[in-house]
Order: C-alpha cells, then structure tokens, then sequence
C-alpha cells in the first residue's frame, strides 16, 4: 500500500476516534450528495482450532481487526425519477490489529443509477443472493453463523434491483446478479449469474427469501447454489430459519440449516443465538454448529459486544469428532462523518 494511502486511512481512523461527527452529510451544489462513514472495530480473538475443522488445533490468542474501514457515499438526484448513486469503501478485515494500516485496501465500491422501480449497480459488492436469503439467518459482525456455506460480497458485480413493487399487502423485490469473466482473476470464480427475491408482509412482519446462484470457476468445473429462509419479526426479538444447498464437482452436495434468533433485551442490549447444520458426505459424517452474539451499545455509536461459536465435526469415514472454538471481545465505534 502507498505512503499515501497509509496516510489517509490512519487520519480517517484518528479522526473519527476523537469523538461523535459533527455531521453525516455534505452537500456540493450541482453534484448531490455525500454521506461520509467509517467503523473502528476491534479487540481480542481467542481460537481453538479451526470452525468446522475436522482435528482439534491448539490455543491462540491475538488482537484482531474486525471490518475497520473508512468510506463515502453519493447521490445525486439528475431529475425525471432518477439517480446516480456511488460507494466507495477503504480498509482493513479480519487482521491483526499490527497489521491493520499495512493492509488496508479498497474494500467495496460500486457506481450505477437507481429509480422508483430499483438500482442498475457495478461494482464490488454483496450478491443479491446474500441479500434476500443469508442475511435472513446471519446478521453476524464475524464468524456465529457456523453454516458457513452462505457466500458473501466478492470479485465485481454487476447488480440490478430489477423489480421493487410495494402493496398494502407487502413488498416484493427482485435481484439479478452478473459477473463477467474479463473482471480480474483475484478470486476462484470466473464468471456467475443469480436471481434472488424476498417477500416481506408489512402487518405481520413475516419475510421469506432466497435465491439461486450459478458460478463458472476459473481452475474448471462449475457450482450452484440454492437457498431459501423465512423468518418473523417484532419490535423485541426475530426469528429465522433458512436452508442453503450447494452442488459442485464433488460426489456429494452439501446442505446446510440454519436457525437464527434475535432478541432486544434492553434498549442498550441485544443477543443473537445461531445453530447450524451441515451435511457433506465428502467432508463430514456428521456437523454441528452454534454461535451467540451479544452487545452492550453506549450511546449512538459505541459498541462493545462478544461473538463466539462452537463447531463439532467427525470426518467422512468416521474416526471420532473434533471440537473447535472461536470467541471474540471487542468494540465498535461507528463514525458518522470521519472528515469532521
């Protein structure tokens, strides 16, 4: 990373560190908006072993960097219903705190336009199958939702929130999702497409989701995935369960469960508890996981909280299972306008 970059994101950090933002909005006459953000998020991650890992690993302890990261979003309203909408991200993730200004990169960004119907997005950012479907049963900030096989944001999209329509009833939306295979070569797919939607009932505040994803890899052979959840929802506590298959070259596929409760126990506090399961013939006899997150917020932007899982998993083919641990402690302060 340039001496440069290294500067600006420590003066985002140190900026943001000092206190609540004056502001989050700048306005720039002609040119929309800009909303300017950072998160500080660390603390100490205690591991034993690996998740999921079919051999137990030894005790290690270290302080950790949790999705740090400064950035800016814009819009700007070019009129007849449309606008033109940015997001640019910068920062570190799942480093060691010593490491964290070192390895800083650009983390998410996209460009596109957006309108009463949707957004037409292209950029690095979350699949629309991990919108409608995996954020259903993982609201985690790192590792609880042990049914791992959900996938996350990563490599370019090319997103577009096709249909967005709203009735007495509910809201109905729509994702199609592209990747073209001339985007860079930094992760193992090459090219992929999905379609994904979500239902939410405005009264009863009953969501379902899901969605299914092809991608092409780059090292040969192609996976699908498909997933659905449906999950209820108060003012005091959710509840969600979800179901993820995934068929790749292997002789088996694998199905994972999930279940995922939320409860607002205070104003201040809230606890999450997750269980999963998967089933993979070529990995696993048999796998269990289950994971909590609970926080205790102090005001509007600080945060300290705990998030921890448990794995137990026995290989294929038998030979007794193995135990493994994860549990981190730590804060997070969200920065409203890191320039101020």
């Amino acid at each position: 990373m340039s001496a440069l970059r290294k500067s600006i994101f420590v003066a985002l950090v140190a900026l943001g560190g000092t206190g609540p933002a004056l502001a989050e909005n700048i306005s720039i006459p002609g040119l929309g908006n800009l909303t300017l953000f950072g998160v500080v998020n660390t603390g100490l991650l205690v591991t034993d072993g690996a998740l999921g890992a079919t051999v137990e690993g030894d005790t290690q302890s270290q302080l950790q960097t949790i999705k740090s990261l400064a950035g800016v979003s814009w819009v700007w309203d070019v009129g007849a219903s449309h606008k033109l909408i940015g997001h640019y991200e910068y920062g570190g993730e799942f480093t060691s705190l010593s490491q964290t200004i070192k390895d800083a990169k650009p983390f998410r960004s996209w460009i596109g336009v957006s309108n009463a119907l949707g957004a037409l997005t292209y950029g690095k950012q979350p699949t629309g199958y991990f919108k409608h479907y995996g954020r259903l049963i993982d609201q985690s900030q790192d590792f609880y939702a042990t049914g791992y096989t959900t996938p996350h944001a990563g490599g370019i999209k090319i997103e577009s929130d096709i249909v967005k329509y709203a009735t007495s009833y509910g809201r109905w939306a729509l994702d199609v999702d592209y990747r073209p295979a001339f985007v860079g070569s930094s992760t193992p797919v090459d090219d992929s497409f999905g379609l994904s939607g979500s239902y939410r009932q405005f009264l009863g505040r009953i969501t379902f989701g899901g969605g299914w994803l092809h991608e092409d890899m780059r090292a040969g052979g192609d996976r699908d995935r498909v997933g659905g959840a449906v999950g209820y929802g108060s003012e005091q506590w959710s509840l969600a369960v979800g179901t993820h298959l995934l068929d790749d070259a292997s002789a088996d596929r694998t199905h994972s469960l999930n279940l995922l409760g939320t409860f607002q126990l205070t104003q201040d506090n809230a606890l999450h508890l997750s269980l999963a399961t998967i089933d993979d013939g070529d990995v696993y006899d048999s796998f269990y996981g289950s994971g909590f997150y609970v926080d205790h917020r102090i005001g509007s932007q600080w945060r300290i909280y705990s998030e921890g899982a448990l794995t137990r998993a026995e290989p294929a083919g038998g030979g007794g299972h193995a135990i493994n641990t994860q549990i981190f402690v730590g804060f997070r302060y969200d920065i409203g306008n890191v320039f101020y």
